[in-house]
């Protein structure tokens, strides 16, 4: 990580009511760890979570933070689940990821 690296810790969620809530957890930034990005909105980043990488995009979350998706696949990894403190490191990221396109749009 570069020295723009933000470091904090942060407790995972399961949404509320989600047909696929056992899919994925979030989490809310710190303020202090959101004011430290380049932007209000949405922010593509790369760091760990609990030492494991990933690149995501962080969602706004209204309150003058933000909040991140975690995928089932990387708390497996980070050996996290709903209701633990995990440590993260992130940066923004250097280029904005390309997005996931669906098949039938692709053929269109």
């Amino acid at each position: 990580m570069t020295k723009t690296t933000i470091r904090f810790k942060a407790k995972l969620f399961r949404p509320a009511e989600s047909e696929k809530a056992d899919s994925w957890t979030f989490l809310v930034l710190p303020k202090n760890a959101s004011a430290k990005l380049p932007s209000r909105g949405m922010t593509a980043i790369e760091g760990t979570i609990n030492g494991c990488p990933f690149q995501a995009v962080l969602e706004p979350d209204g309150q003058r933070s933000h909040w991140l998706k975690v995928e089932r696949k990387l708390s497996e990894a980070a050996g996290a689940e709903a209701g633990d403190v995990v440590t993260l490191e992130i940066a923004p990221a250097a280029e904005e990821p390309e997005p996931t396109i669906p098949g039938d749009l692709r053929k269109a």
